[in-house]
Parts: structure tokens; C-alpha cells; sequence
């Protein structure tokens, strides 16, 4: 057998055995609608009062004398569900006549567990559904109206029916005025029960374990429908038990299945008390709570089905949970709490009242007609309750959302109310109804800040949908951006506060509220007595309202600030000195403070994500210009490749030999006379003296520059040693004028026939000597480029903030979040450390010069004047004092470049002339 045959016997089955409901389960509200039961002037109070009233209406309706005995071959009528239905708040109150006991195949998962089917049976012997018995065999989903009834059952012998339907059985309705409406008919009345009972409402109410689940949110009767094929529902229904004037009848329909059988379903049979001329009252807007201090509205809809205007009186009782009246603004058709109004027929008539929720709940009664003018036969549909519940304000949650030191911007996402459930929970209206479309509405969760950027609300999608409760959890996302602090160093806009300790803070609030509506449609069947078969359904709109819980939520953020100090790198302390700077000393030591170049830094900043990682990382300009300096230092070291004794030597020690080979005399002439060899160097006047000598340097500087070029310091430092050298004599010589001169050819004084020695210094800038002889040479760079070597190494640096080593000391040292620089207090409390702004560059720049400094290279003859004295004389080569401080490089802080004095000397003893030599 295939699936959908078990579910079509299964169905079947189910129907067989029951679908008589009963009709003691209508809808309610937890607000109450204070229609509680329906009764006429005089209702009874106990199971005999109600068989007393259903017999005497029986035999005043129908002509049925004592029709329902007190007992039958079946039982004793059950007065226990009769009692039970006399306690039941619900509005369709059964008192149907029940005989024996609860009897069946005990259904296994019902509520509570194990019940049984069946209650008993009626007056013929049928059996009676249990009050709340499921539908426990499921549903084929198709609707009442539109199910395959058998007109007349009473007369098919498909159904097994002995009795005599619904004409034959009760026609004595000569004297009933409730049915002359409908020609004496229950098909008012049927529709009426069909309303209340059915309408509207979906299988998943009726459902038994789970049968046939796909059909549960189908609605199994559509409100005021009648049979598909277009007849009269009273052609269809088998009556079991009339109406009378305050009880429910029953009744039966049957459902033929072609060769899978027939199945019967109960229809209730509307009492005539509903058929009546009635004053009702019904909510229009019925709130099922309020936010504690909010307005609240109610508005009621007064309806009368009297011919004629009818004045009656009404009052409204609010009061809270205490029992103390509640003010309230009252509008509409009546304008105070209580008092007199006149209806009209057949309109609606609206009244509000609006008051402010207090913090506990709300006891809301509206009555109509308490005086009973005009007389009516139902007057509890003149009564409304509502118990309105507070919607307590949400705690105000904080959520604070820092942006730290380094942080331009940060996304956050906040659950409002920390998370909580904000529902709204709607009522059904206490009567026979419908709702009118979707629930509508939304929780509004609105920015009121001026610093929360692409605010956002998610998980709370707007409200169209089916049901009574919605819950919204929502959460906000949004941006918080540093330059909404003033601060905004990625655009040069640097914001300097007095204490990086304190940050700027802002704080905004998100307020949210809201409420879901509902409409529906009430059904209020009328009918026109003196019209036959002029009946018709009322449908009175009215919308139920439920509150979200309100509140306001705050978002704080702190924006800590630090944008580096201008003076927070201490000065470095370099050395400005000369080692070794003694007149004696051949080798001097410069040290001095590099020239200082500024640089510009950038630093790290980053944006942080909801889930507090950081991300973007981006190069932000630092707002300081920062500067390099460095130690810069140098090496001078003079030397003497051929001092004065080394190029004396050989004619020296000619002398000493006496030897009168003039090529042993290459440089002077010394001389031979044994008296005078104990004379360093003694010469006789008139003879020639070249001067000379051999002196290099070696110039080493290490500098910090921007560029790889070689440097002018270097240049002009070399230039101010070698413009320091002196060569020097007293000698007096000869030129070829016969002038008695200096070295430097100046004519010397006379006393008489004395000449005066005046001494002569040759130097770079005056190389010329006797007879204008260049008799100094300097060899340097411009001589032979191989004298001067550069070695050049780029001070590395890179943005690698996770690779600080890839940066250079020496740049560390001019930037603040270093140890180097002692700023690193910077990085470990504000989390701000500079790093060289890409493409710029410094370069240690280690120079070497070699000078070589020659005193009459080419060996000229330089004769001394004959008529020079007798006496002591010198040469010298020596250097002069250098003034750095003057010069306009950075080397001027090492201070005066102390000269060697003398570098180089002889002592000349002159004794005699050339004249002597010649007399001999």
C-alpha cells in the first residue's frame, strides 16, 4: 500500500470514529473580553436548573414534552459535564446532553495522557466526542465547506441514519421568532456555530502527534462560508441535539469517500440567544501592554443591532494593579469615564481612552448597559476586559568603544540590550474573529550621535508575517573615526592635548522602540426577524496592538591621543674636541657634531575590526620634522718622506770626508774645514743652498650626508692643512741682481755694510722664492685622483614595524618610541613610534686624502749671499695653526687645529765665505 493511500484510510478512519468536536474550547484572550457565557435574563446555576431549561425549551420551541429524560438505556445524564460547563469561562458554553460514561480506545498521546475518545452518548445512542479530544487520525487539509457532503443523509442509506432529519424531526417552529428568519431553519444558526467554532483557526490546533503536519498552518473553515455546492447548510446537517434559547445544539455532516466509506464531522448549532437584538462592544485597539510611563490608547467599537436609536449608559474602570483609578483621557463618543450615549443601528461607534502606563499591571473594564435599558436578551457582551501588561524599559546598556593611541577608526557591532529578547506578544480578540493580513511593525533602533558613521541595524528585519509573538534581537554596527575627535593626522591635522593621558571622549545614544499591529475581522452574525432568510454576518474590523519593550542604549568612546612631542628626543651628546692636538703630536684627532639634516617620519595607525583585530595598517605623516645628526670625525697624520737631514745627508757627509767632488754636493755645500765639523751643518757664505724636503699628509673624515657626493668639507679641510704648511729660513740669498734678499726674493735691510737675516716662509699660496723660482709643490687630488678614495655606506632603513633591526641605529636616534633615542616610553605607553619616511636617504661617507708637499722638487740652485754674516742660522718646515672655528662646516666645533712646530729644522752655522776658499 502507498503512502497516500494509508494517509486517505488513515484519514478516513479518523473520521469514522470521531469529528464531532466539542464546542466547549473557543478562543480567548489573556486581556479578557468579558464575554464570558452567554445567557438569558435568568441563567442557571446548577446541572438540574440547566435540564429544568433545556426540557422546558424543548417543549416550548419543538413541542417536546420531557425530551431529555434523566436517564437512558445508555446512563444517567451526566450532570458532571453539565457542571462543568456552568464553571467554564469559555464562550461557547456545551451543555450538551450527555448519557453514560467516557468510553474508547485510549488515545495514547493525548493531553493529558491516555483520555479517552468519547464522553458518553446522546439521547439515540451516537457516541460524543470528549471535550479537547484531537484530531487523532489527521486531515486531508481540505476545508469543511468545501468537503464531498451528502445532501439529505437522513434519507441516504449510505449513513446508517434509522432517525428523521433535521425538517421532519423539529418543524414545529411556528412559535419560535429565532427562525423565522431563515423559515424556520437552524442554517443561521449553523453558520453561527460554524463561525465560532471553526473559523479561522488552523489544524495545528486540532492536530494529534504530528498526522498529516504539512497541512498544520492550513485554516480549516473559512468564516460565514457555505457548502461548495451552493445549498443550504441545514440540507446537510443530521440535527442530534437542537438548540434552545441558551444551549448549543449538535449536529452532524457526512462525507462520502466513494468506495473508501463514509465519514461524519460534528457542526455545532448556534443557541438563539445569539440571533436576538443586541448592544456589543468589541475592542477596536486592544493593546496587550504598554511601556512603563508611555501613553497607552484603548479604543472600543459599540455596535447596536437595534432597529432604532437606542440611549444607554456605560463606564470605564481603569485601574491599576492596586486597585486605585488610574487617570485617563477619554474621547470619541463619550468624553468622561462614565456617563450616557445614544447608538445607532447598524453603526460603529468608537470611544478611546489613553493614559500612562504605570509600572504595574493595567485593569481595564469598559461596560455598556449596566442599567439594562434597553432590556436585552445577552448582556455579556456588554462587558470588556483587558489586563494590560507593563513592557518594563530595557536596562540602558553602555558600550564603550576606545580607540586607542594608534587606531584611526574602529568598527564595532553592539547587541542592544546586551542581547536580550525585546518581544512583543499580540492578543486574539476574545470573540469569533479573523485576522486581516500579516502583523506589521517594527523595533526602531534609531543613531542619535554624531560620531557613529555607517550606522547600521541588523537582525531586526521588519514585521509581515503571520502569528501573535515577534522577537527582535537586534544589534547595531558602526564606525567610529578618529578625526570626528578633532584628531586626524592621516589628512596633516594633528590634534595636541596637554596630557596624552587623557583622552577626548564623546558619548551618544540609540534609543529604540516600537509595536506590531494586527488587524482582524470580528463575525457578528444578525439577522432581520421580520424579513425571512435576511440574515447576515457583521464583520468588525479591529486591530491588536502589542509594545516592543523601550529603552536607550549609550555608546561611549574614548580617543586616546598622541602625536609625538617636539623636544621629547633629548639632544645626543657628541664629542666636539682635537685628541692629540699638542705642537709635537704628528697625529691629530678631530671629533665633531655632524651637520643636522631634517627628515621627515611617518608612523604606524591602523583600523580595528569588529572582532578587535587591526587591519589597514597604513603610513601616517608624522607632524614633527625630526633631525639626523651623527659623530663626525677625522684623522690627520703628516709625515716626512725626506726630511731636511735625510736630503742634507749625502753633502753633509761629504763634508766631513773633505771630498771636493762638486756631484757629492747635490743639495748645498758644506763645509770641509776640520774646525767646523763639529757643526751640524756649517756652510760658508756665497755658496749655493737649495732648499728642500719631502711632507705628506693623510686626511681621513667620516661624515653623514644626504647624498653620495663627495663632500666640500672633506675639500676645504684638506685645503686649510695644506694652506697651513710653512717652509722657512733666515738665510740670506743672492739673486740675480746681486740683491742681498729673503727666501721670498724680498730685499733685506742694511746697517752700513750689515745685511739684517729677515726670515722667509714658502707656502701654497706663496710657493715663489729667489728669483721667483716656484720652489713648492703640492701634489693632491687634482695631481693624481688616485691620492683621494671614498667609501660610502647607506644607513639602511625600512617601515617594517615588526623588523625594527632593518633601521639603522643612527636613525633610531633621531626618532621618538626608541631606546636609542630614549624616547621608547613613547612606544610602551602611546603606542607612537617614527619610522624615515620612504625615499630619503643619508649616507656615511668615509673620504681619504693623501698630500704630498715638495720643497724645491727639481733640485733648484739657490745661492746664499757672499756677504752674509757669521752666525747662526735656520730652516724649517713647520705647520700652521688651523682656525676651524672660522670655517662655516661643522668641523668648526672641534675648535683651533694646534700646528706642529716644528715639523721639520735644521740649525746652520755659517763660518766664513766662498771668498775665503778662493784666497786659498
Amino acid at each position: 500500500m502507498n503512502k497516500a493511500t494509508v494517509q486517505k484510510k488513515s484519514v478516513l478512519i479518523a473520521l469514522l470514529v470521531i469529528l464531532l468536536f466539542q464546542l466547549s474550547s473557543g478562543l480567548s484572550s489573556s486581556a479578557g473580553s468579558g464575554a464570558k457565557s452567554t445567557t438569558s435574563f435568568v441563567s442557571p446555576k446548577t446541572p438540574e436548573q440547566v435540564h429544568d431549561f433545556i426540557n422546558s425549551d424543548m417543549k416550548k420551541y419543538y413541542g417536546k414534552s420531557d425530551y431529555f429524560p434523566a436517564s437512558t438505556e445508555y446512563g444517567p445524564l451526566r450532570k458532571d459535564l453539565l457542571q462543568k460547563a456552568l464553571n467554564s469561562n469559555d464562550k461557547i458554553r456545551n451543555f450538551e446532553m450527555v448519557y453514560g460514561s467516557d468510553h474508547g480506545k485510549p488515545l495514547p498521546y493525548s493531553k493529558p495522557p491516555m483520555m479517552l475518545p468519547f464522553s458518553g452518548f446522546t439521547l439515540n445512542g451516537d457516541p460524543v466526542s470528549a471535550e479537547g479530544v484531537p484530531w487523532y487520525a489527521g486531515w486531508s487539509g481540505i476545508q469543511i465547506q468545501n468537503m464531498n457532503m451528502i445532501r439529505y443523509p437522513w434519507k441516504n442509506s449510505k449513513t446508517g441514519i434509522k432517525e428523521k432529519g433535521t425538517f421532519d424531526l423539529f418543524t414545529d417552529t411556528t412559535g419560535n421568532p429565532y427562525l423565522a428568519n431563515a423559515n424556520g431553519t437552524f442554517e443561521a444558526l449553523i453558520i453561527q456555530g460554524l463561525n465560532e467554532r471553526y473559523a479561522g483557526r488552523k489544524y495545528s490546533e486540532f492536530i494529534y502527534h504530528n498526522f498529516n503536519e504539512e497541512y498544520k498552518n492550513r485554516v480549516v473553515y473559512e468564516p460565514g462560508s457555505s457548502p461548495k455546492s451552493g445549498n443550504r447548510w441545514i440540507d446537510y446537517v443530521h440535527v442530534i441535539q437542537p438548540p434552545t434559547f441558551l444551549s448549543w445544539g449538535s449536529g452532524r455532516i457526512y462525507i462520502d469517500h466513494g468506495k473508501d466509506g463514509v465519514t461524519y464531522l460534528g457542526i455545532p448549532i448556534a443557541p438563539f440567544i445569539t440571533q436576538v437584538d443586541d448592544l456589543s462592544a468589541y475592542f477596536r485597539q486592544m493593546p496587550s501592554g504598554g511601556v512603563e510611563g508611555e501613553s497607552v490608547e484603548v479604543t472600543v467599537n459599540l455596535i447596536s443591532t437595534f432597529k432604532e436609536e437606542k440611549e444607554t449608559d456605560f463606564v470605564w474602570e481603569i485601574r491599576d494593579s492596586n486597585g486605585k483609578t488610574i487617570a485617563a483621557n477619554i474621547s470619541g463618543a463619550g468624553k468622561t469615564t462614565y456617563g450616557n450615549l445614544k447608538l445607532k443601528p447598524n453603526e460603529n461607534t468608537l470611544m478611546q481612552a489613553r493614559f500612562v502606563m504605570p509600572d504595574g499591571d493595567v485593569h481595564l473594564r469598559f461596560k455598556l448597559n449596566t442599567k439594562n435599558n434597553p432590556q436585552e436578551s445577552n448582556y455579556d457582551n456588554n462587558t470588556l476586559n483587558l489586563t494590560i501588561k507593563p513592557v518594563k524599559p530595557m536596562p540602558g546598556i553602555v558600550g564603550r568603544y576606545d580607540l586607542d593611541y594608534n587606531i584611526l577608526s574602529r568598527d564595532f557591532k553592539h547587541d542592544i540590550a546586551g542581547g536580550a529578547a525585546n518581544t512583543a506578544t499580540l492578543l486574539e480578540p476574545a470573540s469569533n474573529f479573523k485576522w486581516d493580513g500579516n502583523a506589521t511593525g517594527k523595533l526602531n533602533v534609531t543613531n542619535t550621535s554624531d560620531f557613529l558613521n555607517k550606522f547600521k541595524v541588523e537582525r531586526n528585519d521588519p514585521i509581515n508575517a503571520p502569528g501573535l509573538s515577534f522577537t527582535r534581537t537586534p544589534y547595531i554596527t558602526a564606525t567610529i573615526k578618529r578625526e570626528d575627535f578633532g584628531d586626524d593626522p592621516l589628512n596633516n591635522r594633528w590634534l595636541d592635548i596637554a596630557s596624552a593621558a587623557s583622552p577626548r571622549t564623546k558619548s551618544g545614544s540609540v534609543p529604540y522602540s516600537g509595536q506590531v499591529k494586527r488587524d482582524y475581522i470580528i463575525f457578528q452574525r444578525e439577522c432581520d426577524n421580520s424579513t425571512p432568510q435576511n440574515c447576515k454576518t457583521r464583520e468588525i474590523p479591529g486591530t491588536a496592538t502589542a509594545p516592543f519593550s523601550s529603552g536607550q542604549d549609550t555608546i561611549q568612546s574614548k580617543v586616546f591621543i598622541y602625536n609625538g612631542k617636539e623636544k621629547v628626543i633629548p639632544d645626543a651628546e657628541f664629542k666636539n674636541e682635537i685628541n692629540k692636538n699638542e705642537v709635537d703630536s704628528p697625529v691629530k684627532e678631530l671629533f665633531w657634531q655632524n651637520e643636522e639634516y631634517p627628515f621627515d617620519v611617518i608612523r604606524w595607525m591602523a583600523r580595528q575590526d569588529t572582532n578587535n583585530k587591526l587591519y589597514d595598517w597604513t603610513q601616517v605623516n608624522g607632524q614633527y620634522e625630526r633631525t639626523f645628526t651623527q659623530q663626525a670625525s677625522g684623522n690627520l697624520l703628516w709625515k716626512k718622506p725626506l726630511d731636511m737631514t735625510q736630503a742634507y745627508r749625502q753633502g753633509r757627509e761629504a763634508a766631513k770626508k773633505t771630498t771636493n767632488n762638486k756631484s757629492k754636493y747635490n743639495r748645498a755645500v758644506f763645509a770641509t774645514d776640520r774646525q767646523l765639523q763639529n757643526y751640524d751643518y756649517p756652510i760658508k757664505s756665497g755658496y749655493y743652498f737649495n732648499p728642500t724636503g719631502e711632507y705628506t699628509f693623510t686626511l681621513k673624515t667620516v661624515m653623514y650626508k644626504p647624498t653620495d657626493a663627495d663632500t666640500q668639507d672633506h675639500k676645504d679641510l684638506v685645503n686649510a692643512v695644506i694652506d697651513s704648511f710653512r717652509y722657512e729660513s733666515n738665510l740670506v740669498y743672492i739673486n740675480s741682481k746681486r740683491e742681498s734678499v729673503d727666501l721670498q726674493n724680498n730685499p733685506l735691510p742694511r746697517i752700513g755694510n750689515m745685511i739684517i737675516p729677515k726670515p722667509a716662509e714658502l707656502s701654497r699660496k706663496e710657493p715663489t722664492g729667489v728669483d721667483g723660482k716656484k720652489l713648492l709643490t703640492v701634489l693632491d687630488r687634482e695631481a693624481d685622483d688616485s691620492r683621494y678614495t671614498k667609501k660610502v655606506v647607506e644607513l639602511y632603513h625600512s617601515p617594517d614595524q615588526e623588523k625594527l633591526d632593518t633601521t639603522h641605529k643612527f636613525w633610531k636616534l633621531g626618532m621618538e618610541g626608541y631606546s636609542e633615542s630614549n624616547s621608547k616610553s613613547s612606544f610602551d605607553k602611546y603606542k607612537y613610534r617614527e619610522f624615515v619616511k620612504p625615499e630619503q636617504h643619508m649616507y656615511q661617507i668615509t673620504e681619504t686624502t693623501t698630500v704630498t708637499i715638495q720643497v724645491n722638487p727639481e733640485n733648484q740652485p739657490v745661492y746664499t749671499d757672499a756677504r752674509m754674516a757669521d752666525g747662526a742660522y735656520y730652516v724649517k718646515a713647520w705647520i700652521k695653526d688651523v682656525e676651524l672655528p672660522e670655517s662655516k662646516h661643522a668641523f668648526s666645533k672641534a675648535g683651533k687645529l694646534v700646528g706642529i712646530k716644528p715639523l721639520d729644522e735644521i740649525k746652520i752655522t755659517v763660518r766664513g765665505s766662498m771668498y775665503d776658499d778662493l784666497n786659498n
